[in-house]
């Protein structure tokens, strides 16, 4: 998986460069427009270019490359050789969050866990996927399930909303990946999706039928 995201990243980036670059000959067949067009849109092009390969060479080393947990928390390993750490020791209260300690927060569609620390909201990923994109963590679900465990452990007074439970179909006694319930989440959205398509069709051939 991590080979295939590397190769598909640079193939996409490859595309962008090349389109950006004969972006000029696609908009003019008139040669005096065209080199007007190319003496200024080159200069920026070669800057834009080097910011996104200097961006890119910037996240690549702060990539995740590998999520450990222990009985002290949990540890990300950077491409850059550094380590990040969330421990259980720092764990606390959140401004956003006035009942649990250890909570889900949305972000682009998409539940994140979140926990507080020094009474600020803290995002905890498990596919290394935030943060520079170019590593696959093939066990987040079982990292996630663990980090849980070690915060009922370790943490008793941190209070977990059970939505936490529900949403990543860990079981609440075993500390495992549930997958009949993940499978059953699935089939739920699955089937919800299909009605609402079906409703969408049908309005749609209703106005279709109203319109002729």
């Amino acid at each position: 998986m991590t080979c295939l995201i590397h190769v598909f990243g640079a193939a996409v980036l490859l595309i962008v460069f090349i389109a950006i670059a004969l972006f000029p000959f696609l908009v003019s067949e008139n040669v005096k427009v065209l080199v007007v067009i190319a003496v200024l849109y080159y200069p920026v092009w070669a800057v834009g270019m080097y910011r996104v390969f200097q961006y890119f060479r910037k996240r690549k080393g702060i990539a995740i490359v590998k999520i450990m947990v222990d009985d002290k928390g949990i540890h990300f390993y950077k491409k850059s050789g550094n380590v990040d750490a969330i421990l259980y020791s720092q764990l606390g209260r959140s401004l956003l969050s006035d009942d649990y300690q250890v909570y889900l927060t949305r972000q682009r569609k998409t539940w994140i866990l979140a926990v507080g620390i020094d009474h600020n909201e803290t995002k905890v990923v498990f596919d290394g996927t935030d943060i520079g994109c170019t590593h696959y963590i093939k066990n987040g679900r079982a990292l996630r399930a663990r980090f849980i465990e070690g915060i009922v452990r370790f943490r008793p007074d941190l209070k977990i909303d059970p939505f936490v439970f529900e949403e990543f179909s860990i079981h609440p006694q075993k500390f495992i990946f549930d997958g009949k319930r993940y499978m059953k989440h699935i089939l739920e959205i699955a089937v919800i999706a299909s009605i609402l398509l079906l409703i969408s069709g049908l309005l749609a051939l209703i106005t279709i039928m109203i319109v002729k």
